[in-house]
Order: C-alpha cells, then sequence, then structure tokens
C-alpha cells in the first residue's frame, strides 16, 4: 500500500512541475499596454533577408533590380529628389542595374538591424550601411561611404515590403551633425523615419543606389533654418 501511494504521489507531483514548465514556456513578456508589438519570428527573419538583399540587388552580380523591395504607395529620399512612385522607383534601380551593378568594384554591407513591430500591424526598421571599392586598377579597396537607412515596413501579400526610406550618410567625426533616432522599442516617437525633415540634394549630385559613386561630393550637407541634413546616396 506504501509502495502504491509513493508511486501515486511521484506521478502527481511529476505531472504539476510538466504543468508548470509547460505554462512558463508559453508565457508571453509583459510589456506595457500598447508600448510594443511583437512580430512572429519569421517576419524578423524575412525582413533581416530584406535588407541583405537590397545590397545583393544593387551590387555586382545582380539579376534584378531592387525596386520590387518597394510597396506600391512607397516614398523615399536615396539620391536626389524624393521617389513617390512605381515608376520613379523603377527608373532609378534600372539605372542603378545598368550602371552601379555592372560597373565592377564595389560592395555595399548592410548591418546592425534594428526591427521593432508597430500599433498598425507594420514595422519600423533601421540598419547600418557601409560601401567599400576599389577605385582604379590595382588600387586597395577602401571604405568611401558609411551612413544608415531608417525604413517604415509594411505586409503585403507579396510579403514583407519597404513603404518609407530615407538614407542618411554619416559627416565626419565631430562634425554635430543631426541623426534621427533609430526605432526603439516602447518608444513611439522613434515611430518616424525623419523623412519630412530632409532636404534632397538635387538629382545628378550623387551617384549609385548602395552610396557614393567613385569622386561624388560629400555625402551630407546642412540646409533649412532648421539644419538639418540633406540626404545623398
Amino acid at each position: 500500500m506504501r509502495n502504491k501511494l509513493m508511486f501515486f504521489f511521484a506521478g502527481a507531483l511529476v505531472a504539476l512541475i510538466s504543468v508548470a514548465a509547460t505554462r512558463a514556456l508559453d508565457a508571453k513578456p509583459a510589456y506595457a499596454k500598447g508600448s510594443h508589438v511583437m512580430l512572429s519570428a519569421e517576419d524578423y527573419i524575412e525582413i533581416q533577408q530584406l535588407y541583405a538583399m537590397y545590397s545583393r540587388d544593387v551590387d555586382p552580380g545582380s539579376v534584378r533590380d531592387a525596386s520590387w523591395m518597394f510597396s506600391k504607395d512607397a516614398v523615399a529620399v536615396i539620391s536626389g529628389p524624393k521617389m513617390t512612385t512605381p515608376e520613379e522607383f523603377k527608373k532609378f534601380y534600372l539605372g542603378v542595374k545598368n550602371g552601379q551593378a555592372t560597373g565592377g568594384g564595389v560592395r555595399h554591407f548592410n548591418t546592425s538591424y534594428v526591427i521593432v513591430g508597430t500599433p498598425d500591424g507594420g514595422a519600423r526598421g533601421s540598419s547600418y550601411m557601409m560601401q567599400v571599392e576599389t577605385r582604379e586598377r590595382g588600387g586597395s579597396p577602401e571604405v568611401t561611404l558609411f551612413g544608415k537607412y531608417e525604413d517604415k515596413l509594411v505586409k503585403t501579400k507579396e510579403g514583407w515590403r519597404i513603404k518609407e526610406r530615407v538614407w542618411r550618410g554619416d559627416s565626419y567625426r565631430g562634425s554635430n551633425q543631426p541623426v534621427s533616432a533609430s526605432p526603439v522599442p516602447g518608444d513611439r516617437s522613434t515611430d518616424k523615419t525623419g523623412i519630412d525633415d530632409v532636404r534632397p540634394i538635387p538629382a545628378g549630385a550623387r551617384g549609385g543606389a548602395g552610396g557614393a559613386s567613385s569622386g561624388a561630393a560629400p555625402n551630407t550637407q546642412t540646409g533649412g533654418a532648421a539644419g538639418t541634413p540633406s540626404v545623398g546616396r
């Protein structure tokens, strides 16, 4: 009888431990209501892949142009005036594919991703970018541009796409250059990319979709009464 009771209590203890462990694994992190939106693991991976494929599709070896990565209502300040229509994105990235992507000698590296879900079901993303190129035959590779992307992303029936993009090239150490914040979980003030504060560099002043072409002008300017940085890449 005693053995049966021991087996019974042992079984009950195992069951209780199993239930507790299951509940602990199923528990979700506690965030203040409305402060943070968790995306699925698949969403995070797909957005990271989008960032990685952008570099691939603007660099040598590309077999397609990068305009497919943007939603139909996307807006972006990358190089020259703000782009607001699918036709403008297509024209710009076809130019990249037929120019930068076929010219060789340049690579772009997107790193240090920050991806934060937003209450509207989309996401805010940010990525550092570094451009490395060899400017002449026999030359050494050198870093010729660096900065970051600030993005808004939307999930469409085709998958995640960029709905809003701002490229901001960094200036020099000690320049006190204004830099917009990257997304911070729970801080709704960082949902904005800063696209409305940017004065684009005129078309033709910059080259390439991943950064400046060889011999291009400095990658930032200061303009406007507020001293907001211009975008050029």
